[in-house]
């Protein structure tokens, strides 16, 4: 089984591709990460093909357009208690992540002119289509529901998912990370990796482009769904968002920022003649 995650990127050619598979080590088993050459979403796309009925693969990116379901005075939006004004250009999956505290952006609906920023949606859209033959994950959600638990034989459900490295990491870290441009924001990210099996035999994941964490983190979340380890969030007709964990809490919050001595007030005295 190929476990794959796609960084999405508004770059044309520089959609990032990584494989998880499964290895047996010394201290049990072991996801083995395989990373490709950045390239355009249909060599990106062609290369999860080549794998056949052994591919699962989650998306950085939306799969879908907005419906509108939070749009101002729908249903919905009294139903999960939002306040007036809010997520109204959110999907559900967007709203209810970051009410948790986990940053995501709004997607445009299908008339929605599009932004500069939206182009890596756009793309994210090409890689979706493109791979609409593994079936996108459409959980069966009883009475409704807008977030549930990925079950064994969830695969029957759908192989393509969509995936946010920063709520991967979020959700895996128990609090949001610094900023992964940080030391310490990197740090963490690789470490919540590896600690979960992931092993890169090039360099231990040091060696990698951010865009390569983030496909990682994906790929991640595709081997939870694939093994019925993960939660789904979202409207499934709109779309869902899968987590690597069993529960999610109620929020995610930073830690602390590290202490820092102040300045002495005033500085010091200018020295004396002589």
């Amino acid at each position: 089984m190929r476990y794959c995650g796609i960084d999405v990127s508004a770059r044309p050619g520089a959609q990032q591709l990584c494989t998880l598979h499964e290895r047996r080590g010394a201290e049990g088993t072991e996801l083995v990460a395989n990373f490709y050459e950045p390239g355009d979403v249909d060599a990106v796309t062609r290369t999860v093909l080549g794998f056949g009925g052994e591919a699962v693969v989650a998306v950085d990116a939306p799969t879908g357009h907005r419906l509108d379901l939070l749009a101002e005075g729908a249903p919905l939006r009294e139903a999960l208690g939002l306040p007036p004004g809010r997520f109204e250009r959110h999907r559900v999956c967007d709203a209810l992540l970051f009410a948790r505290r986990m940053p995501l952006y709004p997607v445009p609906t299908t008339e929605g002119a599009q932004r500069a920023w939206e182009a890596w949606i756009t793309n994210g859209f090409a890689v979706a289509q493109a791979l609409d033959g593994l079936g996108r994950f459409t959980p069966a959600a009883p009475d409704g529901g807008l977030e549930g638990a990925v079950e064994h034989g969830a695969l029957r459900f759908g192989r393509l998912c969509e995936a946010y490295p920063e709520a991967v990491f979020c959700a895996l870290l128990g609090h949001r990370p610094p900023s992964k441009r940080t030391p310490w924001g990197l740090q963490q990210r690789i470490a919540a990796l590896r600690v979960r099996g992931v092993a890169d035999d090039d360099g231990g994941l040091w060696h990698r482009t951010l865009a390569e964490l983030d496909a990682c983190a994906a790929a991640f979340a595709a081997h939870a769904l694939a093994t019925g380890q993960g939660r789904w969030v979202g409207d499934p007709d709109e779309g869902v968002v899968i987590l690597p964990v069993g529960d999610l809490l109620d929020a995610y919050h930073r830690l602390p920022p590290p202490q820092r001595v102040s300045l002495t007030p005033g500085g010091f005295p200018a020295p004396g003649p002589g």
